[in-house]
């Protein structure tokens, strides 16, 4: 049973993915064979309802190989054949090790023909060990380059928030600053007309005398 903490919502993993949740939902029950228990089958709840869907990362990982196929063009059963092939070439390898020892044991000796097979299968599963690890490392980066992605959309809409806050101070700051200005032009006007008052009242006075 996977760590309940460490499960993602479909909400979380449609974002990941860059997706609907209707779309998610289409393809969890397509390759529903190739996810766990909890993304492809979910139990019924209690009254009778399918339980919410729960995605583990190798179910992210599956998901973003099923997403890139689906872009190159293949069909569903075309995508199908391929995560049959891949889970299929990861067991091929111990396989190959247990024929080539049963049939040691019923030769009772190790023949020089049987050497060499034992050399081609050994071959072949690096080869195809090889090929895994490669589309291990492929799956890595393409899940890297979707975090990175959706950190920069976080990134963004935090940049975007900030930018808008940013000029609605500015825009106060203005508005504050304008109606200081405004009361100073005042001041300043009323204290020249009371200058102008008090020359009047100045110059009566010296001419009346």
């Amino acid at each position: 049973m996977p760590d309940e903490a460490r499960l993602r919502l479909p909400s979380q993993v449609a974002a990941r993915l860059d997706v609907s949740s209707s779309t998610l939902r289409r393809w969890s029950k397509e390759f529903a064979p190739f996810l766990s228990q909890t993304a492809g089958y979910p139990e019924l709840s209690s009254n009778g309802r399918t339980s919410h869907r729960r995605y583990t990362d190798e179910d992210l990982e599956t998901l973003i190989i099923i997403k890139g196929l689906l872009a190159e063009g293949y069909s569903y059963r075309q995508v199908a054949k391929r995560l049959e092939a891949m889970r299929v070439g990861e067991a091929t390898q111990s396989e190959a090790y247990a024929v080539v020892a049963t049939e040691g044991e019923k030769l009772g000796l190790v023949a020089p023909a049987m050497s060499v097979l034992a050399d081609t299968i050994h071959t072949v599963a690096d080869g195809q060990q090889m090929l895994l690890h490669s589309q291990q490392a492929s799956r890595d980066l393409l899940g890297v380059l979707l975090q990175d992605n959706f950190n920069l959309k976080e990134e963004n809409a935090r940049l975007r928030e900030r930018m808008l806050r940013l000029e609605r101070e500015i825009s106060e700051i203005k508005r504050k600053e304008d109606e200081r200005r405004g009361v100073v032009e005042e001041r300043l006007l009323q204290l020249e007309l009371e200058q102008l008052e008090n020359r009047k009242g100045c110059l009566g006075l010296l001419f009346g005398a």
